[in-house]
């Protein structure tokens, strides 16, 4: 596992040369930037640590025209090197730069004082004092200040075990999780075929696995890989620089900016809501404002609409909303940056609240501004009430909470335990799939389920109660029925429900019909049995009510739509078959012989006979079955 370090400073102020010095690579690595002496691109080198780790440096630019790849190496990283040159001092570069760590809440690291070798120690302190000027009343106003000379070596020893006593410090991203890595680089290996790399954000890849390049959402395999820079390995995590093979990726395929991620774990999305805070100065963030928007290793133009409709003045902070105008992969909670579109000067960042929302109407204005502040948190609890209070029937799963808003899975679990505990959701079962949903509607459920029950026991005395199939129709299909069924089987558990059969009653629902129609019945079923195997048309029966209750509870069975028969014919028919045929298979003309009825009212038993699984056809012939 690795934990990344991030250069910045002004141009020329010794950047590449110190990590040169520390890893024994030179970062520069392109022919312009040893020709010109200047570093254009990102640069990369390593450094092993004791325990097995390691730190990757991830060299960036400094010159004010390649600012846009200084803030794509840094989105990554989790220390900053900040170099400053002690015979020139803090420069426009160095405050931009330090700008930019401080927007992206890159808020551990050091400083060093380079070039010590070309001034004496007054001049020395002198840009010491600027420095602690500069970091005055930031989250990095304590960091070491190091006198260094790449020259003389002055310092470096210190630097070098300054950096290690750090990284023992800073906690390694968890390897848990979807994984995703943000690619900040591309290019072509004789041999090979096209190479990305990038800093892994989360999870774990193993060589073999099927990963997702978004924008495109098109699929590759993991062909090889390297991890901070060593020989090919099987696996590489969270916080590990690396470059991997993909079989069929193609250069053109993929850009910095582009992530490759777990499938279906992220997307792209070109609009946003986010927490922006402005830069001291003179530049405010005005309605429609045109910027420059980067996140973890991409960089769009964007239209910015403060949520309020007031320009956010500098140094202020406020709610935005993003239209962008190219797409962008990132989750919740990840920083950005915006800098001016011309002339070119970061202006502010913050974070990512949500994705893919559209523009704030006047209408929706508080709506919104509300749900900003509770994003804004980030806090999973105030998250997953605000997912379940928005779809408070469907419900929401901690999978989709978890990777819509960059949450662990563990965290969001833990706000599940904590919101069932305050009866707030209620954790409910889809088949196989857990979904949280709004403990006031399951308790509106329940009532509405007893509600309608008590109507129907109102409406049909004698029904057994309510086909378990007929319940969502029965609610006006308020509820899924996935959700039904958890209610009813919550409600079996209590005893306020039984379930009879197929139908569903309520537990003081009498099963039995009242005595004058269980009379009323006896006397139906003496006539039906009279008739035997020729039945009774149902259009014949006194009472159709005392009919459907009898078939709800089996003491009639329907033949045909207007044929019923009792359960006692139809014990009798299975016994006549059975001593008639036993074994031997029959034909429908000696079904018909040994009912003693019609070729048509034969054909009707012999279909339902099969519909119950007493007998089964194999082409012209039926066999009694064992059931």
């Amino acid at each position: 596992m690795g934990l990344i370090v991030g250069t910045a400073g002004h141009i020329d102020h010794g950047k590449s040369t110190i990590v040169q010095k520390l890893t024994g690579t030179d970062p520069d690595r392109l022919k312009d930037e040893k020709e010109r002496g200047i570093t254009i691109e990102l640069g990369y080198a390593f450094m092993p640590l004791a325990d097995g780790g390691v730190l990757s440096f991830i060299d960036v630019p400094g010159h004010e025209k390649f600012v846009r790849q200084m803030v794509a190496g840094i989105a990554t990283v989790d220390l900053f090197m900040l170099v400053v040159a002690a015979d020139e001092g803090v420069m426009p570069q160095t405050r931009e730069h330090f700008d930019v760590l401080r927007l992206l809440e890159v808020d551990r690291g050091l400083v060093v004082l380079s070039k010590c070798d070309l001034v004496d120690d007054e001049l020395q302190d002198l840009v010491e004092y600027e420095v602690r000027q500069l970091l005055s009343g930031t989250p990095t106003e304590g960091a070491d200040v190091l006198r260094v000379s790449a020259v003389t070596g002055q310092g470096m020893d210190e630097l070098r075990e300054d950096l290690k006593r750090m990284a023992g410090e800073v906690p390694f991203r968890s390897p848990s999780g979807n994984f995703r890595l943000a690619i900040d680089r591309v290019f072509v290996l004789k041999g090979f075929g096209t190479i990305v790399g990038g800093t892994a954000l989360s999870g774990v890849v193993r060589i073999g696995d099927t990963l997702e390049l978004q924008p495109g959402a098109k699929t590759y395999r993991v062909r090889e890989m390297r991890v901070n820079e060593g020989r090919s390995t099987e696996e590489g995590s969270a916080g590990d620089r690396i470059a991997l093979n993909m079989v069929g990726l193609e250069k053109e395929d993929v850009n910095r900016g582009y992530v490759l991620a777990t499938p279906d774990y992220v997307e792209p999305f070109e609009s946003l809501d986010a927490s922006c805070t402005m830069l001291p100065g003179e530049i405010d963030l005005s309605n429609r404002m045109r910027v420059r928007f980067h996140t973890g290793t991409s960089e769009v133009m964007a239209r910015a609409f403060p949520a309020e409709g007031k320009t956010i003045p500098p140094a202020g902070t406020g709610f935005v909303h993003f239209q962008l105008e190219g797409p962008v992969v990132a989750l919740p909670g990840d920083r950005f940056v915006i800098r001016r579109y011309s002339p070119i000067v970061t202006i502010g960042g913050g974070k990512i609240l949500e994705t893919g929302t559209t523009k704030i109407r006047k209408r929706q204005k508080e709506r919104r501004l509300k749900r900003m502040e509770k994003l804004a948190l980030m806090e999973p609890e105030s998250i997953l009430r605000l997912q379940v209070e928005e779809n408070p029937v469907e419900g929401v799963t901690i999978d989709r909470v978890a990777t819509e808003f960059g949450l662990p899975v563990s965290e969001v679990q833990k706000a599940r335990d904590a919101l069932c505990s305050e009866g707030v959701v209620e954790s409910v079962m889809d088949g196989s799939v857990e979904r949280i949903i709004s403990g006031q509607t399951l308790e509106r459920a329940q009532s509405d389920l007893k509600n309608a029950l008590e109507k129907h026991h109102g409406n049909k005395p004698l029904s057994l109660g309510v086909p378990t199939g007929m319940l969502p129709s029965l609610l006006q299909g308020s509820y899924p029925s996935w959700l039904l069924k958890n209610v009813v089987a919550k409600n079996e558990k209590d005893g306020t429900i039984e379930r009879r059969n197929d139908y569903i009653a309520l537990a003081d629902h009498p099963p039995e019909l009242p005595p004058e129609q269980a009379r009323k019945a006896g006397e139906l079923i003496a006539r039906v049995n009279e008739m035997g195997f020729e039945g009774v048309t149902s259009k014949g029966v006194p009472s159709r009510k005392l009919m459907e209750a009898m078939l709800e509870r089996k003491m009639l069975r329907r033949l045909g739509e207007d044929l019923i028969t009792s359960k006692e014919m139809v014990e009798r028919a299975q016994r006549l078959i059975e001593e008639t045929f036993g074994k031997e298979g029959f034909r429908l003309a000696e079904l018909r012989d040994a009912l003693g009825t019609s070729r048509k009212k034969a054909l009707l038993w012999a279909e339902f006979l099969d519909s119950l699984g007493k007998t089964i056809r194999k082409g012209d012939l039926r066999y009694l079955t064992d059931r």
